[in-house]
């Protein structure tokens, strides 16, 4: 009996002992939550699931990342417990258990898209939301994914956020950022805004267990204790789960761990720690997609088209409603917005082969594309009304700056079997060139200079004769090609593939641009059935020319890479540095090209993937001379310095910043001299001591979840050089991308009495109006600055106004803007924009002339 009080005192007293550790053990927090939606994975039960699981836990609390397109649906499918959903938010409140964390439309990665896309994005994601939970706040972004770029910082202020979360422990497949600081940090973005945030921390390191986790995903003891033991004095962990995950509450080792939701948690300890400056740069993303795999060429491809299409059609669009009163299309532009963020879902990049046959996240987005696609083009080609039987050419210019630029335009039946002189506004005939496309249609090229967006007027007139200027072009004694332009003397050598083998910059001070003994636009890659490199350069190639006149030469170089046929078309422009490149291959089979076959072996686990290692992958070799020393690279508002010596890595826990979004440059030490590199789709491009550039072109085989990446028909892709002086802001890169992705669209019209219009012109030329659209009556204009300039920028505005303000994201007015009338009637305004920063304006009741 005494043995049996004396063990029961002992249990007594051992309970106290663990009640008193417990109430003196240091606090820990965790946010919870879901994440996925209607497209991605929302099961018909999430709704009561939540409702249910909540009321069952007090403690706790939930981060929602859902998709907000989710609730067209399930507000009719599940209609009791969606009702029931909206109820217990509101009931709660904003201060409540329920937060919304990330309202983008798709949840998309961000660093593989357009800024405007990121914008667009959240604004349709947030009015959706509310249209649903009218009483919805926005405070804080979080994400499962490595939904991350470097210019967050000022769209999130944009919107009304006041916090970030720069973590994604529980899905690294794509990746995930640097880790830094302690338990807060001032996120600041290139153009300067800075936004509170909790970061990846310094000592949060990547799981060992998995490929897909950092240590924060469950608030490990071991996790809890090292933040502690680092001076963090508020730890908190993190794990967004699936919708269709029914664990309730996440359980976490550590006690005692209060359940949080992350807005709750930033204003609990925010006046209580210092938070440390970070200067977040592109390159603190790390993703790790499959670069190089035919169907996320294919997406990336889709995405740019209709990136380009739309945000140009709305700018035709807004020109159409100023000068003739056309109603504006708000709804096919928001089903046209839709689609395209659809096709930028997180999932379509990474898990582009899920889904029934026929019905895989590629197919969607085909779909998706071909859709905005479609409204765009409907609303770009019917401008100012049908034009039949005419002989007059309206050539439109989007952007805010005045170009002088190639534009091409396909030629009617009526106009096919004529040779056409291009006359303009002042009778003067301006260059042209005729030739036929892949398709067979016959094109006419001319030189067509626009002012910022508006149109000039040109007409076509029938001739006897077609202007000719042949260039300059030999043949040597080796039968390599020789090539002089206004630009360039280039050599194209047969027994090296048809590769270049010299190109000489002759306005910049007659500069070699390939290194010693290297081929320029060599293809190269491991071929690993046969545990071999191949290369374009190791089989002679047959060159010909299949296009030569006043505008341009275009060389065709057909060869083969292991057993592949393939061709390429290189274009040089007689009044425009840029070179064109068309890269087509046509696969036998499917053969294997990466670091290593995978098949037999491959783990999810394992950490070296060999679809990681770029330089196994095939590519295209750009073995630059004399530049290199530096490497710049463009994101969404942004352009970020590489500090990157070596982009290649072979295993999850090394990924690097590898990713090019619309373009890379090269340029010297002192900055005297650039060559930039643009490209038709997000990829990755390559840097190592052998070679300062490189682009990824194809990989097949094992990757993420074992998927087998195959070719699935030919694949083409297209990419451009763009040769400069002085560094890529002093050459205009970014300018010159832009003309690239939005150049001047040309189309048959009507003679109508005003032959030019001018809108808005922007003087700097590295101000870029970023879109252009009607709200309620108003034209809303972005403007995007790349320049370091600090200077305000001008902008002249052709008509008159009842008045200019600043708005934010959100539609809300910041400040009046003040202008000037001229002399000739035009208002002339200037405004300052940080460097890679953007202001929105909104212009009351313009009327153009």
């Amino acid at each position: 009996m005494n043995c049996i009080i004396g063990t029961a005192k002992k249990n007594i007293f051992l309970m106290f002992m663990i009640a008193g550790f417990s109430l003196q053990a240091q606090q820990a927090w965790f946010a919870d939550g879901y994440h996925g939606g209607i497209y991605g994975h929302y099961p018909k039960w999430q709704a009561k699931f939540m409702v249910d699981q909540l009321k069952a836990n007090p403690g706790w609390v939930i981060n929602l990342e859902i998709e907000p397109e989710t609730w067209d649906t399930i507000s009719i499918k599940d209609a009791d417990n969606f009702a029931a959903l909206q109820a217990y938010y509101d009931k709660e409140g904003r201060h409540g258990r329920i937060e919304f964390v990330n309202p983008t439309w798709a949840q998309p990665y961000c660093y593989n898209i357009s800024g405007e896309s990121i914008i667009r994005q959240f604004s349709y994601g947030i009015a959706k939301t509310r249209a649903y939970f009218p009483n919805a706040t926005f405070r804080t972004y979080a994400v499962e994914e490595p939904c991350f770029t470097s210019s967050l910082p000022q769209i999130l202020k944009g919107f009304g956020f006041k916090y970030a979360v720069l973590r994604n422990p529980n899905t690294c497949w794509g990746g995930y950022t640097s880790a830094f600081g302690k338990d807060m940090v001032n996120w600041i973005g290139p153009d300067g805004t800075s936004i509170l945030a909790v970061p990846r921390y310094a000592i949060e390191g990547l799981s060992k267990e998995s490929t897909w986790q950092t240590d924060s995903w469950t608030n490990s003891r071991e996790f809890i204790h090292a933040c502690f033991q680092d001076g963090i004095q508020y730890p908190v962990g993190m794990c967004f789960q699936d919708a269709g995950w029914d664990f309730g509450p996440w359980r976490n080792a550590y006690q005692p761990t209060a359940y949080t939701t992350w807005t709750d948690y930033i204003e609990r300890i925010k006046d209580r720690v210092e938070a440390s400056d970070w200067r977040f740069t592109q390159e603190d993303i790390q993703p790790g997609l499959v670069w190089g795999a035919q169907v996320m060429q294919r997406i990336a491809q889709e995405v740019r088209v209709s990136e380009n299409r739309l945000l140009a059609a709305e700018k035709m669009a807004t020109l159409d409603y100023l000068y003739h009163n056309k109603p504006w299309p708000e709804e096919d532009f928001a089903e046209a917005w839709r689609t395209l963020m659809l096709a930028q879902h997180h999932d379509c990049w990474i898990v582009p082969y899920n889904g029934k046959q026929g019905n895989t996240w590629a197919d969607k987005v085909t779909r998706w594309t071909r859709s905005t696609n479609r409204i765009a083009d409907e609303k770009i080609f019917s401008l100012f009304g049908e034009a039949k039987e005419s002989a007059f050419v309206r050539v439109y210019n989007t952007l805010g700056s005045t170009r002088k630029e190639k534009v091409d335009l396909i030629l009617p039946d009526y106009l096919k079997e004529n040779n056409l002189t291009v006359i303009d506004t002042e009778n003067h005939v301006v260059p042209s060139q005729l030739s036929l496309d892949s398709r067979g249609n016959k094109l006419i090229h001319f030189e067509a200079e626009v002012s910022g967006m508006g149109y000039t007027t040109f007409q076509l007139k029938k001739t006897a004769v077609s202007v000719s200027d042949k260039t300059e072009m030999v043949w040597d004694s080796n039968e390599c090609l020789k090539i002089e332009t206004n630009y360039y003397s280039v050599l194209f050598d047969p027994a090296k593939g048809g590769t270049i083998t010299s190109l000489v910059d002759k306005r910049n001070c007659g500069a070699e641009l390939v290194m010693s003994n290297r081929s320029l636009n060599n293809l190269k890659g491991f071929f690993y059935r046969e545990e071999k490199f191949h290369e374009g350069a190791e089989s002679p190639a047959t060159l010909s020319v299949v296009e030569d006149g006043p505008l341009f030469i275009t060389v065709k170089v057909e060869n083969q890479i292991a057993g592949n046929s393939y061709y390429q078309l290189v274009t040089f422009h007689k009044n425009n540095p840029r070179i064109d490149f068309t890269l087509h291959i046509d696969w036998e089979g499917q053969p294997g090209i990466g670091a290593y076959d995978h098949h037999d072996n491959y783990e999810a686990t394992d950490r070296r993937k060999a679809f990681y290692n770029d330089k196994f992958k095939l590519h295209v070799e750009f073995p630059l001379d004399k530049v290199g020393e530096r490497l710049f690279k463009n994101a969404p508002f942004d352009v970020c310095e590489s500090e990157l010596r070596n982009t290649l890595f072979s295993s999850w826990d090394s990924l690097r910043h590898n990713v090019i979004l619309h373009w890379v440059d090269l340029t010297d030490q002192v900055g005297e001299r650039g060559v930039a590199l643009f490209t038709d789709h997000t990829t990755s491009y390559l840097q190592h001591d052998d070679l300062p550039l490189g682009l990824t072109v194809q990989y097949i085989g094992k990757a993420l979840w074992g998927r087998d990446y195959k070719v699935h028909g030919p694949t083409e892709i297209h990419y451009a050089l763009f040769p400069h002086a002085g560094d890529w802001e002093k050459g205009m890169v970014q300018r010159e991308s832009d003309a690239w992705n939005e150049p001047l669209i040309a189309q048959f019209s009507n003679k109508l009495s005003t032959s030019v219009r001018n809108l808005i012109e922007t003087i700097d030329s590295n101000l870029e109006i970023s879109s252009a659209k009607i709200e309620n009556e108003a034209l809303i204009v972005r403007l995007y600055n790349s320049s370091s300039d600090k200077k305000p920028q001008r902008i002249i505005l052709n008509g008159e106004v009842d008045g200019i303000e600043q708005i934010d994201l959100k539609g809300d007015k910041i400040a009046d803007v003040a202008y000037e009338k001229k002399a000739n009637g035009q208002l002339s305004t200037e405004i300052s924009i940080p460097q890679f920063g953007f202001k929105t304006l909104r212009i009351k009741r313009i009327k153009p002339f």
